[in-house]
């Protein structure tokens, strides 16, 4: 079976008013924008790569921070839609005193990022030398406190359940700074966990 991967963006959080507020909105992946993961991949998501899962968003759960990784599992996934801009999504945080308090750090800025989990399927190399993510399946997105990428894409607000599906078209940006995968650990701590562990025989 293939690898799970995780992959972390940063939104402007906004809390609209009305409604039970319990929807989280925004770009989950930005399409076309080529990112250093390490020192062998630099990697992109080609527009469409998760549109034969458009009609069953709600198999995406909902997460905060990843649940392979220690997090919670919080809800669901209500709607994923190909945008020009990116993968938008509408996530739906269950009313579980997790899912509550999720709402809370994100309305109080301290879960800023949204980061995915998902597998390969097919891939291409472009001409830059990056890896292109033609198609991938996604599994879950996650509410994080540190997000890999630094700030990038971000959760667009939390909505009202009975709203429309407009959304902020904002400018994606990546951090070249950036780790592998998110962890529910800070990037400092897990930097220095690394360091610590022994060094392998050459």
């Amino acid at each position: 079976m293939t690898d799970l991967l995780y992959r972390s963006f940063t939104p402007d959080l906004e809390v609209r008013s009305g409604g039970d507020g319990r929807t989280v909105h925004g770009i989950a992946v930005p399409w076309g924008v080529e990112q250093r993961i390490d020192v062998d991949l630099v990697e992109t998501f080609a527009r469409g790569a998760f549109n034969h899962q458009l009609r069953a968003a709600n198999r995406v759960r909902f997460a905060r921070e990843h649940v392979d990784l220690g997090g919670t599992l919080i809800g669901a996934t209500r709607l994923m839609r190909d945008d020009a801009s990116g993968l938008y999504v509408e996530l739906r945080a269950s009313k579980t005193p997790e899912g509550d308090a999720t709402l809370e750090l994100i309305r109080d800025g301290a879960l800023p990022h949204l980061s995915i989990g998902f597998r390969e399927r097919r891939n291409r190399r472009l001409r830059s030398g990056a890896i292109e993510r033609v198609q991938a399946h996604l599994f879950e997105i996650a509410a994080t406190m540190e997000g890999a990428y630094g700030d990038t894409a971000p959760i667009t607000g939390v909505r009202t359940a009975g709203g429309g599906h407009g959304h902020d078209d904002t400018a994606v940006e990546y951090c070249p700074e950036c780790a592998h995968c998110t962890v529910p650990a800070g990037v400092d701590e897990v930097r220095r966990i690394l360091a610590d562990l022994p060094a392998l025989a050459s």
